[in-house]
Parts: structure tokens; C-alpha cells; sequence
């Protein structure tokens, strides 16, 4: 989920650095400031003090900040600037700079408690508006700069992230139970009534409706290029609307092809939305008791047949039959989309080990398609992704994402178990492994286990990335065949 809000400086009657120490939560900074919009703020250390720079109302709270990082200076807030002269301004606030005088930073300073994919915050400037950010959506900071300067943005800087990313703009708001040292909190003047975020008409969030996906093109017209397409359940953001075609962060989509978003919806980090179509209350496959989400079970559904999808599957387990054979479960994941038929804290009729066992009752049951139509290697990857969601959501060890099997017996999720090493193969994949790196690791054991990796300095020097890990293979290859 992302909220993203332009509030024009001259319409801002107050913007303020509410210092709450991580002892109030963003629902009652809400309730007791009265902000219309609210970001969580700057960075803090460990011990619940500030780090880099944070000047309130003339007092400089944190430590002189570090180097000449550029950050945000204001008297009042038409005075707002990006700068390095903290000490010019009442208050001032300095993290990671993402974007300076226009240019986007090449190498952006963090450090590696901010790397990697994470939820992001940010505040930045357009034009003559300033410009807040919140992502729940795991990005690095280099992905986070890119969205912004595609938003425009003159100057932009990064915010804390992480568990402390969330916010309430007008009403918009993205929820996290960290509370956080300070909050960046923006009062509009009451002649001027608050905008909600992505309000122009048409624009905001959309989901891609073809099962074939959908084409990208380089501009507003089937007659520019391909560059590339979006999957069927993708959910995507517009952000302008031209003759009947929206932009998006990777290019021009017909708008005929998408369908708004309603409501707030989970979204994988791979882009997959999941599409709720909950079995009615009462049924007899919906018990309605309380799933504890202890374990996530994995299933294929054993359902061949072309056309046999999720979208099919969501539709039969809310007919007779399922109801009367007692059989339900919470995700179906097939290669394009994924559908929710139950509420993650109910128990389900999936794991054969009885109406109370510890299958059905203390896990999250996911069904595989396997429909001869589908591509399933795809399919397991977007079962992986949910199931990276679920375990960051409630908690959920690796250790305790296991198969069918491990509740009754059953021979299933079938395929996998019958491909060497495929479960250990999804868990990695669950687990986030990068498979060419996996590659690389089993090839440079298999060569030392061998004694034929010695010459280590051989290699000394090479940069070889994730991205370069086939070159380093055949180089080691190279060198075994001229030895």
C-alpha cells in the first residue's frame, strides 16, 4: 500500500516536528495535535535518542549533524529548503538525501540499517509543494529515489523506514505498531480544505483485469513500442490520464483494461494483489472459529484440467459441492493472480487430520493450480511471495511452513514432493533465496569439496555480483580446464 500526499506550501498553516520520545503511537499524536497530515519522522538510535540532525523551535536535539548532508531548513513554511545550514533555521530535520538540486544522487548515503527492501518514508518537493511519502511496500532507497524523481520531485530525502514507516494523511493512512522518536506533522489552513491524496479524478490505484495480462507502451497510443506488460491481478498506479490511456511508473496502459481499487488490498512483493472472494458466512466448509496462524500448509490442488485456476477454484469452494464435502482453505495461488476465500484467523477444512486438528486449526492453508494451462514453476513463485507476506505479518517461522503431508500422511503437494529437492527448492524461494546465488554456492562447494578450488587469488579483484555469478562460474570453469 502507498499514500502519497501534495499539499501546497502556501496552503500549510503550520509544519512541525512533534517530538514524542517513542512513547505515543500515531493515533494519539493524531488525536492530541490535530495535524492533517502526519509522517513518521527523522531517524533514532537504540536508546530512543536522535541521530543526524533534528533542530525543534531553535533547539538542536541531536548531535551536530554528520558531514554536510543536505536536509530540510524552515522558519515558517513558504521558507521551507533543502540545505546543509541547519544552523540558519528554527528547525531542521536531515536523513538520507535522495534527490539534490534536481539530480538524483548516484550513490546515496545510508547506512546498512536503511539498505535492502523495506517499507519507505520520505518528504520531498514539487514545484511549490511539498510532497510526503509512505510506502508499506518493501523498496530500496534507490528504488524510493527513482519514484520520486518520476513524481517531479526538485528535492527529496528519505525518512526513517522500516517498521517505523507510517502515516495518516487526511484520513489516509498506512498503520505500524512501532512508536517513534518524532513526526513530521502538517496543519492546513482551514480556508483551504485538506486535499486527500491522489484526488484528481481517474488517478490512483488500479488493478490489470485481462487473464493474458496486460501490454506496456512507451507512450499514449498502441502505435509506441512495447516495454514490457503487467500481469493479470497486477495492481498499478495511474498517474495521468491521457485520451484514454494511464502512465504508470513503467510506462502508458489503456485504461479500458484496468479496474479501480476500491479498497485497501495485501499486495505481495512481487506485485500480486490478492483478490478477497470470501466462502458466505454460514456455509457449512466456514466453521468460523479462531485460527491462532501458528503454520502456513502447503497444497496443489491436484486440479489438472485447463482452466482450472484460482478464479475457478474461489468459485467452486463456494458451491455445493465443497460445502458438502467440507472443504475450504484460505489462499488459491496460481501464475497470474492470487484469491483469499477466508479470513488469515478462521479455521479451514484442509488438513484431513479432523475438524479439530492441529492442521486445520492452527494454519493458513494455500493451494498451488496446477492446471495444465498455468505455467506452475510461476505459480510456486507467487505462492512464495504470499507466503513471505504471511510470515512477515503474523510472525511465522520458516520452520513452520511445511506440506500437506506433515498432518496427515497425504502424498501432497504432490508435484514438489516428487521432484528431488523441491520442497527445500520453495523454501528457499520462501525464504527469499536469490537462485543464481544458490547456483554459485553449490558450484564453489562442489569444486572445494573436489580440491580443485584452491587458487583462491586467482579470483582476487573480480567484482562479481548477483548479477555476474554465471561469468564467475565459467571463469572457474576456464581455470580447471587450463590447469
Amino acid at each position: 500500500m502507498k499514500a502519497v500526499a501534495s499539499i501546497p506550501l502556501s496552503e500549510i498553516s503550520r509544519l512541525a516536528i512533534v517530538v514524542t520520545n517513542c512513547s505515543k503511537t500515531l493515533a494519539q499524536v493524531k488525536e492530541e495535535r490535530g495535524a492533517d497530515y502526519i509522517l513518521n519522522g527523522g531517524m533514532w538510535n537504540p536508546d530512543g535518542t536522535p541521530c543526524r540532525g533534528l533542530k525543534v523551535d531553535g533547539k538542536l536535539l541531536s548531535a551536530t549533524p554528520w558531514g554536510d548532508l543536505a536536509g530540510y531548513g524552515w522558519d515558517i513554511p513558504r521558507d521551507l529548503a533543502q540545505t546543509t545550514d541547519w544552523q540558519g533555521y528554527d528547525n531542521y530535520i536531515a536523513t538520507s538525501p535522495l534527490i539534490v538540486d534536481g539530480k538524483p544522487l548516484e550513490h546515496i548515503p545510508y547506512d546498512s540499517a536503511q539498505g535492502g527492501r523495506r517499507p519507505r518514508s520520505a518528504m520531498g518537493v514539487v514545484g511549490d509543494s511539498l510532497l510526503l511519502y509512505c510506502s508499506s511496500d518493501s523498496i530500496t532507497p534507490e528504488q524510493l529515489r527513482d519514484q520520486l524523481a518520476d513524481r517531479g520531485c526538485s528535492s527529496a530525502m528519505m525518512l526513517d523506514s522500516g517498521g517505523s514507516t507510517q502515516c495518516d494523511f487526511n484520513g489516509q493512512a498506512i498503520q505500524a505498531e512501532r512508536k517513534v522518536h518524532n513526526w513530521l506533522c502538517v496543519w492546513v489552513k482551514k480556508e483551504a480544505a485538506p486535499k486527500p491524496p491522489e484526488s484528481e479524478e481517474h488517478m490512483g490505484t488500479y488493478r490489470v483485469i485481462p487473464s493474458v495480462g496486460l501490454n506496456i507502451r512507451s507512450g499514449p497510443a498502441t502505435s509506441y513500442g512495447k516495454a514490457g506488460a503487467y500481469a493479470c491481478g497486477t495492481v498499478v498506479e495511474v498517474l495521468a490520464i491521457q485520451d484514454g490511456w494511464g502512465q504508470t511508473a513503467k510506462g502508458w496502459v489503456s485504461m479500458a483494461y484496468l479496474e479501480p481499487v476500491k479498497e485497501v488490498q495485501r499486495i505481495t512483493d512481487t506485485g500480486i494483489a490478492i483478490q478477497v472472494d470470501y466462502i458466505s458466512a454460514g456455509r457449512k466448509n466456514r466453521p468460523g472459529r479462531m485460527n491462532p496462524t501458528d503454520y502456513i500448509t502447503i497444497h496443489e490442488t491436484g486440479n489438472f484440467a485447463k482452466g482450472a485456476d484460482a478464479a475457478a477454484h474461489a468459485s467452486w469452494l463456494k458451491g455445493n459441492d465443497a460445502e458438502e464435502e467440507r472443504i475450504s482453505y484460505h489462499f488459491t495461488v496460481d501464475d497470474r493472480s492470487i484469491f483469499q476465500h477466508l479470513p488469515d484467523n478462521e479455521t479451514a477444512y484442509h488438513a484431513g487430520d479432523g475438524a479439530g486438528g492441529p492442521g486445520n486449526t492452527t494454519s493458513i492453508g494455500i493451494e498451488i493450480c496446477v492446471n495444465e494451462d498455468g505455467d506452475f514453476e510461476r505459480a510456486k513463485v507467487n505462492a512464495a511471495s504470499l507466503v513471505r507476506l504471511l510470515m512477515a505479518e503474523h510472525g511465522i517461522p520458516l520452520d513452520k511452513v511445511v506440506q500437506h503431508n506433515h498432518w496427515n500422511g497425504k502424498d501432497c503437494p504432490k508435484t514438489i514432493r516428487a521432484t528431488p529437492g523441491g520442497w527445500e527448492a520453495f523454501l528457499d524461494l520462501c525464504d527469499g533465496c536469490d537462485p543464481e546465488q544458490t547456483e554459485l554456492e553449490t558450484a564453489v562447494d562442489t569444486l572445494a569439496d573436489a580440491g580443485i578450488l584452491t587458487a583462491v587469488d586467482y579470483w582476487k579483484g573480480n567484482d562479481y555480483s548477483a548479477g555476474n555469478v554465471h561469468a564467475l562460474i565459467e571463469s572457474m570453469a576456464a581455470y580447471v580446464r587450463n590447469q
